[in-house]
């Protein structure tokens, strides 16, 4: 045990955190991939996790190895050495997670700015304004061509892009879409904004991730007796056709 230097235990701490890295990944629990930017933000969530891992490695056992050689031996009730610190390595612990945090930041950035399809939504796609409440969402199409307010479902066409404008009326809400890897929170007296490319036709959950009253779990659209309906992807034809029938039922109320 004694012979075991720190940079030793880093490297088994590596290969032991790789390890339990690549098993994290093996065993994670995601929803499905349903639009165009989940896949780029797995692939980091499984970076991040493997990387967690070698770390969670090198720490617990430097740590383990430290607890059992520097323990206090039975009956020894001396006490211990007066130490005052070692600045190169308090640099050193401090430095490494800044550069860490930097990298993680960066990388995030990146992908999110990467994920970003307000522009070709504005061009060619679908832009639709959420409207929270306390317990439920509304949607206003604000294309021109299509013109319906305050809709009680969220029906969009797949491959196409759509840029969501979010407000809230009351408290705060965060709009979630788990297979879309897509969340964004209602605030007060604010306009935030996100986007997503659907590439799959079918329905699919939304939640809210905001603790945003006693209907909350209600505002979950997997829950039994939810207030809100999951979101329906569907083809470019069958989006036509319930823009028309929605239109119809308007004018005929």
């Amino acid at each position: 045990m004694k012979s075991l230097s720190v940079l030793t235990l880093s490297i088994l701490g590596t290969v032991v955190g790789a390890v339990i890295g690549v098993i994290l990944i093996l065993t994670r629990t995601l929803p499905e991939e349903a639009s165009a930017q989940a896949g780029g933000i797995d692939d980091l969530y499984s970076a991040f996790l493997w990387f967690s891992g070698i770390i969670f490695g090198i720490v617990t056992l430097i740590l383990l190895v430290a607890v059992i050689r520097f323990r206090a031996r039975p009956n020894d009730t001396r006490d211990g050495s007066n130490l005052h610190g070692i600045t190169w390595l308090e640099i050193v612990w401090t430095v490494i997670p800044f550069i860490l945090v930097l990298a993680v930041a960066f990388v995030s950035w990146n992908l999110l700015n990467a994920n970003n399809v307000s522009g070709a939504a504005e061009k060619s796609g679908q832009r639709i304004h959420i409207s929270a409440y306390q317990f439920g969402w509304k949607y206003t199409y604000l294309n021109e061509d299509i013109g319906i307010k305050d809709s009680q479902e969220l029906v969009v066409p797949v491959d196409v892009p759509i840029a969501f404008d979010i407000t809230t009326v009351d408290v705060m809400h965060s709009f979630w879409v788990p297979a879309w890897r897509m969340q964004m929170g209602a605030t007060p007296a604010q306009t935030n904004y996100a986007s997503a490319t659907p590439t799959k036709i079918g329905e699919f959950d939304i939640v809210c991730a905001f603790l945003c009253g006693v209907g909350h779990t209600q505002m979950n659209s997997a829950v039994d007796s939810n207030l809100v309906s999951k979101v329906k992807v569907v083809s470019q034809a069958d989006f036509d056709k319930w823009v028309a029938e929605t239109k119809s039922e308007a004018a005929a109320s």
